[in-house]
């Protein structure tokens, strides 16, 4: 090999050589960049939290602890516990006890808790016995919320209220309420007071009686929504807890007067239709009708009616009917009432009056022997009334006729022999010529 050959391979494998050593370094390198460190290993992250659940029935349930009492036996601590629960939905929500929301934090999370819970707030709901020295720190778990047992109020102290009012009411008007205090496994106080207020309002205060009931009457102005509050306010010294109840009052606006109106009858009508109307829809609107004899007799005439018909907001009409059997032929016309009495409202117009026209007599059927009796002559049949075919007996008038109908008879005989003769004589006439 030539000296120059073996420069040239020489050169090559420097080349080469430099080409490996570029490639062994990062590809940034060849493009001018610097070198980027060798990836490290990743340190292990914590866990994420899992994603939180949309929220479900049970969110809407808060559980409450009404009491506890304790009641030492010997080396176990017994602990009764009241509670009860608060619900913001709308209906009815069940929750399976032992469901991982609706469980005791500790041992065996079903014991007897109820499954089905109500709207609103209820107290006294189940009780729970267990040893307060094996489970101090027991709790009930509902939805969202645990609720433990230490703490609360003793029976012998916590009291509740119980308030009842109507749901609707007319603006202007005073609803009266009533409100119960109780005491969990004790019987209710017979002393104290309870203070009623309508949204948050001046107290109308009652004292309670023996049975541990109160009632107030609060005027109520205007219409919508209104929250009725009771708070019991123990008597001094009696030891006792305060407590707390509401409930909810719509108060609608006041009703237009009530009328009451009726419809026609003709012959043949089986009832008749009665409108109680008012000239606005707001409020709400009741009223007793009932029926009253004219002329004409319930039972007889019309069948009676007692009701009562009821306009709720946004109805101007309500609507009854009066049943009316057939009445028999000849009847003569007669009326009877319909009556509005012991309306919630107003009434512009009470009474309204319905009238039963007169039913026609029967007509006689027409017959052989229909003007005998005294019957007018014609009146059943459009024959003269001397027609041989009325049945009658003959008059001398149809003897008359009978006697010149002979006579006709005769004289047509009569007639055709002469004919005949002439007839006869002609012919012989003209055989002599």
């Amino acid at each position: 090999m030539s000296r120059p050959h073996a420069s040239l391979r020489m050169a090559g494998a420097v080349a080469l050589a430099a080409v490996g050593a570029l490639l062994g370094a990062a590809p940034a390198a060849a493009a001018g960049l610097p070198a980027s460190p060798p990836p490290a290993t990743p340190a292990p992250s914590a866990p994420s939290p899992a994603p939180a659940s949309a929220a479900g029935p049970a969110d809407a349930l808060v559980p409450l602890v009404d009491c506890v009492q304790d009641a030492p036996l010997g080396a176990v601590s017994s602990r009764t516990v009241v509670l009860g629960y608060r619900s913001t939905a709308a209906s009815p929500v069940t929750v399976p006890a032992a469901s991982g929301t609706n469980d005791l934090t500790a041992g065996t999370a079903d014991r007897g808790q109820p499954s089905t819970f109500a709207p609103g707030e209820h107290h006294g709901v189940w009780l729970l016995t267990l040893d307060s020295a094996a489970e101090p720190d027991l709790a009930w778990r509902l939805g969202a919320t645990a609720v433990r047992f230490d703490g609360a109020p003793a029976c012998t102290a916590a009291t509740a209220v119980a308030v009842s009012a109507p749901e609707r009411i007319s603006a202007g008007d005073t609803v009266s309420v009533s409100a119960a205090v109780t005491r969990m496994l004790l019987a209710p106080p017979s002393t104290g007071a309870i203070a009623f207020a309508l949204d948050g309002g001046p107290a109308v205060t009652a004292p309670v009686s023996t049975s541990g009931v109160a009632r107030a009457d609060l005027p109520v102005a205007a219409a919508g929504a209104h929250t009725v509050t009771a708070t019991y306010l123990p008597a001094d010294g009696s030891g006792l807890l305060p407590s707390g109840g509401s409930a909810t009052v719509t108060a609608t606006a006041p009703s237009a007067p009530l009328e009451v109106a009726v419809g026609s009858v003709v012959t043949g009508s089986s009832s008749v239709l009665v409108t109680v109307a008012r000239a606005s829809a707001e409020g709400t609107a009741s009223a007793d009708l009932m029926t009253a004899d004219g002329t004409a007799a319930a039972g007889a005439d019309y069948s009676p009616l007692a009701t009562t018909v009821a306009l709720d907001e946004g109805q101007t009409t309500a609507t009854v009917r009066v049943d009316l059997p057939p009445r028999p032929a000849g009847s003569p016309a007669a009326t009877f009432f319909v009556l509005l009495q012991r309306a919630s409202t107003a009434v512009t117009r009470a009474s309204a009056t319905v009238r039963l026209p007169a039913v026609p007599a029967a007509v006689p059927a027409a017959g052989n022997g229909a003007n005998r009796a005294g019957a007018l002559p014609g009146a059943s049949s459009a024959l003269p009334p001397d027609d041989p075919t009325d049945g009658a007996p003959a008059t001398a008038s149809t003897a008359q006729d009978l006697a010149m109908l002979a006579g006709g008879i005769l004289l047509t005989a009569g007639g055709i022999l002469g004919v005949l003769g002439l007839v006869r004589a002609v012919g012989m006439r003209e055989a002599r010529a």
